[in-house]
Parts: structure tokens; C-alpha cells; sequence
């Protein structure tokens, strides 16, 4: 027995030998281990098997993650360095790999060692906090604005933390100035204003909470400037929102007079006194609930880490998995990720589990009252807390808040003064009453990607403004003028879709929660205005990511009686571009056909040459070349005649792609620099990705794909500058295939199996089964045929690899040309 225990332990070592100095290669697999040993690989596995318990790829995996472990714990290496050092190709699979194995993320290898550090320092700091609550739960998240705010504290002498009701202002503030240390020697003071009523207890309570005691006949502030004018030491005034002007002439007082202090005030608005800094606070940290694909995912939202420790403490029995993330994830959005009331929902898993929770509650979490006795009235439930800011208003600004609530997903401020204003509200004051309604934290601000200001509404509380503005039967009136206001600009974003596509594809975009909404009202309430907008924005969806969603808008228009013939040519327009981005091609060609005809009755001439041209681009999709080329003419001859150059460059494009179709690539490439060229020019974002995809066809055919890897890759970044996932996925299998043709088969297979599940994921064609003839030869050739060249096994870890990896991840892999 001891003869066999010296042979395994020698095999073992000269395997561990084997392994570590093939670490770095991640093709080092059983095949490569079995020649290095000797041994054939039926053989090798029976013997790993045998010594270690594992199979042959558990234990090469086994073994570079033990090495990554020792890697991190020098704390020299990235989590990244560490990944490709010990032979993963993909750092999103490694660190799955690495979770699973060690019970944590890579990570988190570096911060276990320093926890220890940390409750010493602690111990110290409470020592100089005065009159703080006892907190009895612990601080999720928010390290970045913790830092802020001591370095505000630092840098300012009197500084406001502004956030709207129940976003933890108080909580963020203790934490924050918990951390200053000795920076002030007489302590952290901390003055809790909730209770008083009137601004003349202000004062009081001031002098009562520093432990300083009122001497008749002397005025209150005179002592307290006496007794601290040699201190050094900060003030926390918290909740100063509704007795804003005695704690701001306190604040100014004590400022002037006092070299040594310090405050820090927590309010709903700013003080607006000289030398104040404000500082706005956000809700917590969210992620979508359709993005979230397991436990680690769901913890980069604060909203969820908070819902889960509060859940936990209500309920010992209850756990954060893979079955509920999507449905904590989905009460955290629905609540804004506003601390208070993601606390209030935990609170409920002692009675009922999280689907329960939505199912019952829905859109009225904001609604669930406290279970703790003792809680102020204001913060039993969120709802409260907004009603309580909603008071403080003027009835102006009343006003405009609830009509405002009428918006989903931002507004601007044309769009608040064209649908808002009444009467009641003239449209010119409205300029004047948003700037404060967005001081008191009730509408939130931020920029667009070109640098416009726009503006926003926390979804708790447009709730609450729909619910006060039904109260006021005011909600019919507001929902027409919106639904009017967006008729209009949808309207004109068809008319000049061509023209200037770029601008209404993104303006379209930033509005889509809006145009659905008031898509929502118009189809219960103004039926042909439904039909209309519909249609209007089908072009739009037949561009952008929202293809199932638009499909069932669309079949209910479709199918209803449609009045207005141009409606309906419109209709079937956008409707075919849907079925064919969806892989429906037969559907989305007999739709095609009914509206050309329609165009063609209404003799809409632009319209006819578009719709040829559609029916041209999609027959060539389908392998009918000949029938492809019929259409393409007709729409070039037609489009020449209206002196259009948009509609003729498009159906120019569309002849040249006859050629490529027909593989006649010397006589497209030029034509197709022309077209490229105009494209440019004009800003028409598709037809600029339409010829960088052709030009890509060219080279892959021609073999020269280094070129055709650089088309298909601008084509791709053009692509995500007006958000059509299904040509973005097309044109990753065109890098795929050219990386293929160089000779770089890992990454080839890589990013066609995350174009394939992205693909699949929003519902559109799957690249590597277009049926286009030669599309479908390259694919065979250099797809199909890298799966041959490596062999099932290296096939599978390429493929796993990718299909690991983010959508994000493999763009940039992607578009990063010197990186297998």
C-alpha cells in the first residue's frame, strides 16, 4: 500500500509540473496532457480518476484556479491578468469558474483580508458622535457618495445633502461623518429637527441637543455662540426641509461666528444661504430586472443588497436566489430604489414571498405601511413621505407636478409647457415654477447624450401626481394634450425618416416611453389617432430593439378596421420591416406586397420607390436574386424621376446589392464607395451601415479578410449609434467570419455563439441561418469549418466561452482588432 502511495503521489507531482508550465495556454487540454504523460486519454482519465476523484478537465481546471487564488492574495494582479495567466480566454467564465469553486468572486479575495481592520478604527470614531441614533441595522452600499460628502465636509465649511423624501438622507449623513475620525476634536453633533413644528422651537431644540442650557434673560443665541465659539466641532441638522428659514439664519449666524465649525444639513431643499454647498442625493443603486441572469448580477444593485438584508431580518428563511432575483430586482425598480420603501416591502417577506408581494401589491408598493411600532407618520409609508413634500408646495407648483406625471421616462421643457399648460398654469409661467419643483427634489435633472437638459420624475412619485390629478378629474385632459403633442412629432419623424434619420432615431428613442404611453390612452380613448401613431413609429421598430413588443402593438392595429388608407399603407410599411428583422420573411413579403400596392393607389410616388426597394432588399434575403434585381430597377428608375437624392442613393444601394448578391464584387465596390460616400453626407445612419456590411461582402468573398474584419466592424459600431440589435448581431458573424479566414478560430467561434444567444434573446434572425446564398457559403466555409478544423472539444470551450460572455464584453472584443 505505501509502494502505491509513494507511485501516486510521484505521478501526481510530475502532473502538477506538467500543468504549471502549460498554465498559461488555455488549448492545454486532455489531448495535450495525455501526449506529455504518454498515455492515451482513456488511460489518463481512468488514472486522474482514480488519485485525485476528478476527471481529467475538472482537475486542469482544479489546478489553475488554485494558482489564481495564490496570484490574487499577492494583491499585485488584476482580476483580468490573473484570468489570461492561468489559461482563461474569457474573464466572465473564469470568475463563474472561480465562484464556483471557492464560494466567492475573484473579487473579493483582496477586501476578506481587510475586514479585520475595521471595527478598532470604529470603536474610536463613536466615541466623538453625540447624540446620533443607535442604528440597529447595517449601511448597504452608497462607498462612493461617502466619500463625496467627506470631502465636501472638508472642503466647505456648511454643506446640504438634498434628496427627495425617504432616500436616506439622514442614514447616508451619519454614516458619512461616522468616518471623519478625530477631524473634529469636540465632537460630531447631531440635531434632529423630525419632531419640531414651528420654526421658533428651532433654536430650542439646537441648544437642548449641544446640552447647552438657557439662562433667563439672555438671548438664546448669544449663549450658544459663547459656549462653542472656541470649538472645533461639526454639526449634523437633519430634516430642515419644512423649517427652512430659522435653520437657515441659525446656519448664518453660526457660521460668522463660530471659526471652529462645521455643518452638515439633510433637507428636501437647499437652505440658499452664501457659502452652501448642495449635494443631491440619488436613490440606491438599481439593475434591470430582464438583465438579470443570477445572484451575482442582482448584488450590484444596492436597492437589492438592501432588500435582501432587511428580508433576512424579518425572515431567517429567506435567501437571495437565481428563482427570485428577477422579482426583487423588479420591486426595487418599481419603488425607485428609494431606501424607505425598499425597507417597508422587505419588511413584508416575513408574511409572503416576492412574487406574492408583486402579484398582490403591483403599483402599490409605494402604499405598504410600516409593521415597526413608534414609526413617525410620515415614514409609515412612502406614499406619506411624498404627500409630505407634496404639501410643503404652492399650489402653482402643485399644479405643475401632478400634470407633469403624465410623462414617462423624461420630458423637456418644450414638451412640459406644450402638454402642461392650462388656464390655471400659463405656458410662460411654467419656465419659472419647474427650477422649483426641482429644488425640492419632486423632478430630477440630466443630460442627453448631445449635452440638452431633460427632466424626470422618480416613478414613486409620478404615481403619486396620476393618482392626485384622477382625484382632480384633470387626468382626461392632460393625457389628450400629450397624446397630441407626440402625433405631432411622430408625424413628422415619418415624413423625414429618410432625411434626417439619425436625429429621429435618437429623438424617437429618448421619447419611447412616452409614445407608448400615449399609445396606451389613445387606443381606449381615440381609436383613429391610435391607428396613426402606430404606424407612424412602425419604422422606427423595425430599426431598433423592439420587435416583440411593436409585433403586438402592430397585430392589434392591423386587424382592427382601419379607416384612412394611408394609415394603412404605413401600417403594412413598417409591419413587413418587423417580420423580416424577426426571420417571417414570407409574412413580411406578402405585407410588402399589399402596401406597395396601397402606395401605389394613393400614387404616393416616394413612398412606391421605398417600398420597391424594401421588396427588393428582402427577395435577395430569400435567394431570389432574379425577382430582387426586377424590383430594384423599378425603384432606381423611379427614384431618379423625383429628384430625391435620399430615395435614390437608397435605391441605388439596393441595385448594388444585386451585384454583390450575384457575387460580382469588382463592379459593386465602387459603386458602393459612391454610395458610402453620400451616406456620410446626408447622416443616414442605416445606409452608412447598409454599405460598410457590403463593402465587408466584398472582401470576405474576395478573401481578403483583414478588410473585411475592419467593414463589418464599422458597420457594427454604426450599428449601436441608433440601436438595431439584430444587424449588430449580423455584423459580429461578419467579423467572426473574417477572424475565421485569418486563421483565428477561438474568437470566431466566440463571437458567433454570443451573436447567436443575442440574437435569439430579442427575437431576431439568427446570423449564421440568413438564408442569402452566399452568406449561407461563407458560413459553411469558414464557420462551419473552423467547427471541423478544432474538433468538438475545443469547439465546445470556444462556444461555452462565448456565450458567457456580456453583450458589452463582446462588442468590445469584437471591435478590438488585435486581440484573439
Amino acid at each position: 500500500m505505501s509502494n502505491r502511495n509513494s507511485f501516486n503521489k510521484k505521478f501526481t507531482h510530475q502532473l502538477n509540473e506538467i500543468i504549471d508550465s502549460n498554465i498559461q495556454n488555455e488549448r492545454f487540454g486532455v489531448s495535450e496532457l495525455a501526449y506529455e504523460l504518454n498515455m492515451s486519454r482513456s488511460n489518463l482519465h481512468r488514472k486522474i480518476k482514480s488519485v485525485t476523484g476528478n476527471s481529467v478537465s475538472q482537475y486542469l481546471r482544479k489546478v489553475r484556479l488554485n494558482k489564481a487564488m495564490e496570484l490574487l492574495k499577492e494583491q499585485d494582479y488584476t482580476v483580468s491578468e490573473v484570468a489570461f495567466a492561468v489559461g482563461f480566454g474569457s474573464v466572465n467564465y473564469f470568475s463563474k469558474c472561480f465562484k464556483d469553486h471557492f464560494g466567492f468572486p475573484p473579487g473579493e479575495v483582496e477586501s476578506l483580508e481587510e475586514a479585520k481592520e475595521e471595527s478598532q478604527d470604529f470603536q474610536n470614531q463613536y466615541n466623538l458622535l453625540k447624540n446620533f441614533p443607535f442604528q440597529t441595522t447595517s449601511f448597504i452600499g452608497r462607498e462612493t457618495e461617502i466619500n463625496t460628502i467627506l470631502s465636501l465636509v472638508k472642503e466647505h465649511r456648511i454643506v446640504s445633502l438634498i434628496g427627495t423624501g425617504g432616500c436616506g438622507k439622514t442614514r447616508l449623513a451619519c454614516e458619512a461623518v461616522s468616518n471623519l475620525g478625530n477631524e473634529y476634536k469636540d465632537g460630531i453633533w447631531f440635531v434632529n429637527l423630525t419632531p419640531i413644528e414651528s420654526e421658533e422651537f428651532v433654536i430650542k431644540q439646537f441648544m437642548s441637543s449641544l446640552e447647552i442650557a438657557e439662562v433667563p434673560g439672555r438671548d438664546m443665541m448669544e449663549i450658544i455662540i459663547e459656549r462653542i465659539r472656541e470649538k472645533n466641532l461639526l454639526i449634523l441638522l437633519d430634516n430642515c426641509e419644512h423649517l427652512l428659514s430659522a435653520c437657515a439664519e441659525l446656519s448664518v449666524k453660526l457660521i460668522q461666528s463660530v471659526t471652529g465649525l462645521s455643518i452638515l444639513a439633510t433637507s428636501r431643499k437647499a437652505l440658499n444661504i452664501k457659502g452652501e454647498k448642495v449635494w443631491y442625493i440619488s436613490p440606491l443603486s438599481l439593475v434591470d430586472p430582464a438583465s438579470v441572469f443570477d445572484v451575482e448580477c442582482a448584488n450590484r444593485s444596492e436597492a437589492v443588497r438592501l432588500f435582501a438584508d432587511r428580508a433576512l431580518l424579518n425572515n431567517p428563511g429567506f435567501k437571495l436566489t437565481n428563482e427570485n432575483i428577477t422579482e426583487v430586482a423588479t420591486i426595487c425598480q418599481k419603488v425607485d430604489g428609494i431606501p424607505l420603501a425598499v425597507e417597508l416591502v422587505a419588511g413584508r417577506t416575513k408574511y409572503m414571498d416576492a412574487h406574492t408581494i408583486i402579484d398582490r401589491f403591483g403599483g402599490k408598493l409605494a402604499e405598504i405601511p410600516s409593521m415597526v411600532p413608534g414609526t413617525i407618520e410620515r415614514h409609515k409609508t412612502l406614499q406619506a413621505t411624498i404627500e409630505w413634500s407634496y404639501n410643503l408646495l404652492t399650489e402653482e407648483e402643485k399644479n405643475l407636478f401632478r400634470r407633469l406625471s403624465v410623462f414617462t421616462g423624461g420630458f423637456d421643457l418644450t414638451a412640459a409647457e406644450e402638454v402642461c399648460a392650462n388656464e390655471f398654469l400659463l405656458k410662460n409661467k411654467i419656465i419659472d415654477i419647474l427650477p422649483r419643483l426641482i429644488d425640492t427634489c419632486l423632478v430630477q435633472t440630466g443630460y442627453t447624450k448631445n449635452n440638452m437638459m431633460r427632466y424626470n420624475q422618480l416613478e414613486t412619485l409620478r404615481q403619486y401626481g396620476l393618482k392626485i390629478l384622477s382625484d382632480k378629474q384633470e387626468n382626461e385632459e392632460v393625457s389628450r394634450k400629450h397624446l397630441e403633442y407626440f402625433s405631432r412629432i411622430a408625424e413628422q419623424a415619418y415624413n423625414e425618416r429618410m432625411s434626417a434619420q439619425a436625429y429621429w432615431m435618437n429623438k424617437i428613442q429618448l421619447e419611447h416611453n412616452n409614445f407608448l404611453a400615449a399609445l396606451r390612452w389613445a387606443e381606449n380613448n381615440k381609436t383613429e389617432k391610435f391607428q396613426r401613431l402606430a404606424a407612424n413609429l412602425s419604422w422606427f421598430w423595425g430599426r431598433s430593439n423592439h420587435y416583440s413588443m411593436a409585433i403586438e402593438i402592430l397585430e392589434r392595429v392591423i386587424t382592427s378596421k382601419i379607416g384612412d388608407k394611408e394609415t394603412h399603407a404605413r401600417l403594412n410599411t413598417g409591419y413587413g420591416a418587423l417580420h423580416t428583422t424577426t426571420g417571417e420573411f414570407q409574412k413580411g413579403l406578402d405585407l410588402f406586397k399589399y402596401g406597395l400596392s396601397l402606395w401605389q393607389e394613393l400614387k404616393n410616388k416616394r413612398e412606391e420607390a421605398l417600398m420597391l426597394a424594401s421588396l427588393s432588399d428582402l427577395l435577395h434575403g430569400m435567394g431570389d436574386d432574379e425577382a430582387g434585381m426586377k424590383y430594384s430597377r423599378e425603384s432606381y428608375e423611379l427614384a431618379v424621376q423625383l429628384n430625391d437624392p435620399v430615395v435614390e442613393l437608397n435605391s441605388m444601394i439596393i441595385v448594388t446589392y444585386g451585384l454583390v448578391c450575384a457575387k460580382k464584387t469588382s463592379e459593386a465596390r465602387p459603386m458602393i464607395k459612391k454610395a458610402l460616400k453620400m451616406a456620410i453626407e446626408l447622416e443616414n445612419l442605416y445606409l452608412i451601415f447598409v454599405t460598410h456590411h457590403m463593402l465587408g461582402d466584398c472582401a470576405l468573398m474576395d478573401g481578403i479578410y483583414i478588410e473585411s474584419e475592419r467593414e463589418y466592424g464599422m458597420g457594427l459600431e454604426t450599428t449601436l449609434k441608433y440601436g438595431d440589435t439584430s444587424y449588430t448581431c449580423t455584423e459580429m458573424l461578419g467579423v467572426a467570419m473574417s477572424v475565421a479566414g485569418q486563421g483565428r478560430y477561438a474568437k470566431a467561434l466566440r463571437l458567433n455563439a454570443t451573436a447567436t444567444r443575442v440574437a435569439i434573446s430579442f427575437g431576431s434572425w439568427i446570423p449564421e441561418e440568413i438564408p442569402i446564398v452566399f452568406w449561407h457559403e461563407m458560413v459553411v466555409k469558414l464557420i462551419h469549418g473552423t467547427r471541423e478544423k478544432l474538433g468538438e472539444e475545443l469547439t465546445n470551450q470556444y462556444e461555452e466561452q462565448g456565450r458567457a460572455m456580456s453583450f458589452d464584453e463582446a462588442l468590445k472584443y469584437a471591435l478590438n482588432f488585435d486581440i484573439d
